[in-house]
């Protein structure tokens, strides 16, 4: 079940906007597969899964039980995920299609994670985050440190919030947001949020109407953000 044109094409255009974030996958799909660098292949249902350093699986199918990559390394999914993903070090993880209520992906360091369609389950890193959620997000996901970056494709109505430390956050969505979703997004991240916000119930304009929200001790604005259309 190779990854399709149309994904390929979705995921270079998530690698460009958020600066080369899935460029290992890419790699491989342009250039085909190293010697050096071998990729190894899983069916979906063929039980556990343990990678060695820093290497490279691809999941035939829905992805049914548990994958460990204490190393970190590069997870393609082609399919929904209804198990867990723990990976330490730096990861790289492709879903084509929906994390399920069930599946959750525990990264303990930085973590690139491209989900073709919905997040339903939950997304957490420890380190600096690039998550591209192409379709709708009602689940959870718990942000790193120093910096988070989320783009949702469709919906927003899951939440947002650090594992451990409130990092910097820079959310777009493209779908609808509940205005209440953002002030509830700010409460866990009172620093630093940049939002655009495609589709919201209040009128378009820059947010938090409240200038003392938006301003530190300093008078610098560090939380903001827009809404272009009411719904």
């Amino acid at each position: 079940m190779p990854v399709s044109t149309e994904i390929q094409v979705r995921v270079a255009h998530a690698d460009v906007v958020m600066n080369m974030a899935f460029q290992r996958s890419l790699e491989y799909w342009q250039r085909g597969e190293k010697e050096s660098d071998p990729w190894l292949q899983r069916a979906g249902d063929s039980g556990a899964i343990f990678l060695e350093e820093k290497q490279a699986l691809i999941i035939e199918g829905d992805c049914l039980h548990q994958v460990s990559a204490p190393e970190g390394g590069t997870i393609i999914v082609c399919g929904n995920l209804y198990s867990t993903l723990d990976v330490n070090g730096f990861s790289e993880i492709i879903i084509t299609g929906d994390v399920r209520p069930d599946g959750y992906i525990r990264a303990d360091n930085f973590c690139h994670a491209f989900i073709g369609g919905r997040l339903e389950g939950t997304l957490q890193s420890a380190g600096s985050t690039k998550a591209w959620i192409d379709s709708d997000f009602s689940g959870v996901l718990k942000t790193g440190s120093p910096s988070a970056r989320i783009h949702v494709g469709g919906d927003y109505t899951g939440r947002i919030i650090p594992h451990e430390q409130p990092s910097s956050l820079f959310l777009n969505v493209a779908g609808f947001a509940a205005n209440e979703s953002l002030y509830r997004i700010m409460e866990y991240y009172p620093n630093h949020v940049n939002a655009s916000i495609a589709v919201s119930d209040v009128p378009p304009g820059l947010y938090p109407l409240e200038e003392s929200h938006r301003r530190n001790e300093r008078g610098y604005c560090f939380t903001r953000w827009s809404v272009q259309q009411q719904r």
